[in-house]
């Protein structure tokens, strides 16, 4: 018998964007690599990161933002049983922010969650379920 492993947040990831294509067709969503994975060694991913930030790149910033007529949902990805304290300073800090502009923040483990936060965010849901 395997050993069941619980995904990992970019497998949780790709698991809320398949949810997407499926119960949101009509929703845009991207990607924001905060997280991103730069190429070469420490000094080289080092200037890189210091580059994306100087072009604007926030960190703490949300994974997924979904843009529909009239509505924005930002989305925050982490793997099944996170806890609070996974949640980075930078990432509290952009989250309350967004919240204060009118954007609440979910911080989701599954496409059943983000499906939920998405229904009621007002996006447009074909009712086809996570």
């Amino acid at each position: 018998m395997k050993n069941y492993a619980p995904p990992n947040e970019r497998q949780t990831q790709r698991a809320i964007l398949a949810m997407m294509g499926r119960s949101f067709p009509t929703v845009f969503v991207t990607h924001v690599p905060n997280g991103a994975h730069l190429a070469g060694g420490d000094v080289s991913r080092f200037k890189q990161m210091g580059a994306l930030k100087g072009d604007g790149l926030k960190a703490g910033f949300p994974d997924l933002i979904c843009y529909w007529n009239h509505g924005h949902a930002p989305i925050e990805v982490k793997r099944p049983g996170y806890s609070p304290s996974q949640v980075s300073d930078a990432q509290k800090a952009v989250h309350q922010t967004l919240a204060e502009c009118g954007y609440p923040v979910a911080v989701v483990t599954s496409a059943e969650e983000a499906l939920a936060f998405l229904v009621a965010r007002g996006a447009p849901w074909n009712g086809v379920p996570a």
